[in-house]
């Protein structure tokens, strides 16, 4: 007998069936000219030649290998997690609800041309195909996930493919914003200081520019878009703001939390690097373009690898979470990758509320009602929930401050050009210059930094992203006054946006760094203290550079201390004029005689572990003396923070917040750094760094031992985890993988070299292409044969052309019809 909850699934799987066939699924004729040929890693080259072909052998592919995963992809997207997995997830959905417009997304999606149509819906209908397989054989083709889960895997539409895209990409790694954070911070400081000295704290904690930040080029000196007309923060005062309420601030950070998950609410997502070397720079005379996009560490891996040949593409490459998109590739004529943008295009605004209706909003001197969604959330055993989703002219509420009778909704500048942004990243796969590339790179709304290197030996890069033009009343990095006033003037032209082809260095680097001088953010903090130098130092060190320099660049930034290069030459200043024995200088000259690498010494610590010891126990005394005194207790323990992670962390290290602090506090402005507060108040900067100094050997022979060449430093872990940023499990959780010690890499690796001889690339996306896991448990042979690449710098040969895949066959499949 039927259970009511069996009922419930079974009328929701025929309702799926019926959209699979709704979106198209394929006829005898769209499956017979797709081949699909697997090489040596499991890694799918898709060959057919028509686009819909094309993308149902895409979609059959990545339903091959990763189904668990992409349908909790899909539910993650649209707000579907707790129909299956229970209440734990209610949050996330009803933020992912909240943030997804369907009826705007299914208007983008009517509008395109047959040729983009056949993208969605050929790859839906691929996939679909698979599910019919699984569902047929169930016991040798069913994910082990769905079995012990409890629940089957549901069709597929051309909606379904852009909502992936738009609520698990879009909303989530280009939504961040810190106007919040902001306005709170620079509450919190005038409440525990006064008016006076909170504004100059805030505005040498938050500071707006710093010119001696390192750019993507740095020997180009690019104007500031004319957004920058907008107020600077403590240029006017905030008196059209009401100040948010305590409670109204942690409700906010926890839907920043369930959209973001913590390695971005946390901040602002920063993440993902790139350099890119000219052929006068490369000591083989070719181009090379390498990328580690920083996506997270994920079993099964967020990134997905692909060849897509025939209909005009000729690509091979890899992308997050299955998109009809290829993030990071090459199509034999040029290469591209990405970092995340550094541009503003998200503001939140701050809605006066009726106080006789919290419902009702002040807007050009009227009263408006908010729109309202109403959706209801299934939750697997328990009671559906209804949704109020309520929205003002500038977007979905986000919270409610009610004590302050105001609401915070965000204003997104790609809302309603979602579908454009995806298709400006698939079709500049088929861009073979630099003109075609950026005609693509304008159709994208959404702030992100594209990289180019082509066979001709030109570089370049774009920092992408619809401008808004605002009122140069708004103050870029507190909330936006929703009363009509502060509304953006259009947007600006593509033209304001930073780019560069062939920079006199002859070579471009990021690690979301600067994107260009003067340029300011919401929630920027562009330092001269960034992990960029690791990178750039290394490119600059060198006249030229081997294949292989170019690729080991990222072995040494990805173990290295981000803190340390700042404060040797300080710690040596510091002791200079004590006798040569004295054990606070010898301390000081061991830290500024390492070379800065947290590199395991094959016995579970880190070697030079005596150096390691004495900066890790010298820094955090440091900070405590130079902002403890200043800062409330909840300001001081995120600037006291050194950027060090815990073990199994998901975030990608970063210099710490207080270690910027503790660099201005030395520079006293020089050089035009933030020096807007002087938290050292006139104290000896050497003196303190004597003190603290002492005080660290003191503690570490306490714990240790007073011989330091006992001193260890556990080297700290990382994991490649079986749940996503969010929470969501999207694979085995035996699946997960620890390793040590944690290296600061790409969720994928890519190197794409370009001669006039040819075409390379090698990658390397742990922990493999494949996640499934049979019902017995046993992986896929490519579950995890990516990992040891990982672990060791090494990465796959890509093969590029027919016979380079039929050189290293694997199998080959013809999808079913």
């Amino acid at each position: 007998m039927a259970t009511p909850a069996s009922k419930v699934f079974s009328l929701r799987y025929l309702q799926g069936l019926c959209l699979a066939f709704a979106a198209g699924l394929p006829s005898h004729a769209a499956a017979a000219d797709v081949t699909i040929k697997r090489d040596n890693y499991g890694v799918p080259h898709i060959y057919a030649n028509n686009v819909r072909s094309l993308f149902y052998g895409y979609g059959y592919a990545v339903a091959e290998d990763r189904l668990y995963q992409m349908e909790m992809v899909k539910r993650s997207a649209q707000g579907t997690v707790a129909e299956v997995l229970g209440a734990d997830h209610v949050a996330v959905d009803r933020v992912s609800r909240a943030d997804l417009d369907p009826a705007s997304l299914r208007r983008q999606l009517a509008t395109l041309r047959p040729a983009d149509r056949d993208i969605f819906e050929g790859y839906a209908a691929g996939f679909n195909a698979r599910i019919r397989e699984v569902l047929a054989r169930r016991q040798a083709l069913m994910p082990k996930e769905f079995i012990d889960a409890g629940f089957e895997p549901t069709y597929w539409t051309a909606y379904d493919v852009a909502s992936v895209w738009v609520g698990l990409i879009l909303n989530r790694f280009f939504s961040g914003n810190m106007e919040m954070a902001n306005l709170n911070l620079l509450s919190s400081l005038k409440a525990a200081k006064g008016d006076e000295p909170g504004t100059r704290i805030y505005r040498q904690l938050r500071w707006t520019d710093d010119p001696t930040a390192p750019t993507i080029d740095a020997n180009v000196a690019l104007a500031m878009p004319p957004q920058s007309a907008t107020a600077q923060a403590g240029s006017i005062p905030v008196n059209y703001l009401r100040e948010v309420s305590p409670p109204a601030a942690l409700d906010y950070q926890a839907v920043a939390l369930a959209r973001l998950g913590p390695a971005a609410a946390a901040g602002m997502p920063t993440a993902s690097n790139a350099w890119v070397v000219a052929p006068r720079k490369s000591a083989d005379g070719n181009t090379v373009l390498y990328n580690g996009p920083q996506q997270g560490w994920f079993s099964p891996s967020i990134i997905y690898s692909v060849g897509l040949h025939g209909a005009g593409f000729d690509v091979t490459g890899s992308t997050p979470a299955g998109l009809p998109a290829i993030f990071f590739g090459t199509n034999g004529k040029i290469a591209w990758g990405s970092t995340v943008g550094g541009l503003d295009t998200n503001d939140l605004y701050q809605e006066q509320l009726d106080p006789d209706d919290q419902h009702r909003y002040r807007y050009q001197g009227q009263w408006r009602n908010m729109a309202l969604r109403e959706e209801t959330l299934r939750v697997k055993d328990g009671a559906d929930i209804a949704l109020q989703i309520h929205a003002t002219v500038h977007g979905e509420v986000q919270s409610w401050d009610v004590a302050k009778h105001t609401a915070y909704t965000l204003k997104r500048s790609w809302r309603g050009h979602e579908v454009e942004t995806l298709l400006g990243w698939i079709h500049v796969s088929r861009a073979g210059n630099w003109k075609q590339f950026l005609a693509q790179a304008q159709r994208v709304a959404a702030s992100i930094t594209w990289f180019y290197a082509d066979k001709s030996g030109n570089i370049g890069y774009a920092g992408l992203g619809r401008l808004p033009r605002r009122p140069a009343t708004q103050q870029i990095q507190f909330p936006a006054n929703g009363d009509g006033s502060m509304e953006w003037r259009g947007s600006l032209p593509f033209s304001a946006n930073p780019k560069q082809l062939n920079p006199a260095q002859g070579y471009l680097v990021s690690w979301n760094n600067k994107t260009m001088p003067g340029l300011t953010a919401d929630g920027a903090d562009y330092s001269y203290v960034d992990r960029v130098n690791e990178l750039g130092a290394q490119l600059a060190a060198q006249p030229s550079l081997s294949k292989d320099a170019i690729w080991n660049i990222d072995r040494r930034a990805a173990t290295a201390d981000l803190n340390h290069r700042y404060f040797g030459a300080y710690l040596r200043q510091a002791v200079a004029g004590l006798p040569a024995d004295d054990r606070v200088r010898q301390a000081a000259q061991l830290v500024a005689d390492w070379d800065g690498q947290l590199v395991d010494d094959g016995q579970g610590a880190y070697r030079n572990s005596a150096a390691v010891a004495i900066f890790h126990a010298w820094l955090p005394l440091m900070l405590q003396e130079l902002l403890q005194p200043d800062l409330p207790k909840d300001v001081y323990a995120k600037y006291a923070a050194t950027g060090y992670l815990p073990a199994l962390s998901p975030l990608s290290a970063k210099p710490g917040a207080g270690a910027k602090q503790l660099w201005y506090a030395l520079q006293q402005g020089r050089g035009g750094a933030p020096f807007a507060y002087d938290f050292l108040h006139g104290r000896d900067a050497d003196q303190l760094i004597r003190a603290t100094l002492g005080q660290a050997l003191t503690t570490l022979a306490a714990r240790q031992g007073p011989d330091q060449r006992s001193w260890r430093v556990p080297v700290v872990p990382m994991q490649f985890a079986a749940v996503s940023a969010i929470g969501v499990l999207w694979g085995a959780a035996a699946g997960a993988h620890v390793v040590a010690p944690y290296r600061n890499r790409g969720s994928v690796s890519v190197l794409v070299t370009l001669g006039r001889d040819g075409v390379s690339m090698c990658s390397a996306a742990a922990p493999g292409q494949s996640a499934f896991i049979n019902a017995e448990g046993t992986p896929d042979q490519h579950y995890a044969d990516q990992l040891p690449l990982f672990e060791t710098f090494s990465c796959k040969e890509d093969h590029l052309t027919p016979s380079q895949v039929d050189a290293h066959l694997e199998r080959v499949i013809r999808p079913s019809r």
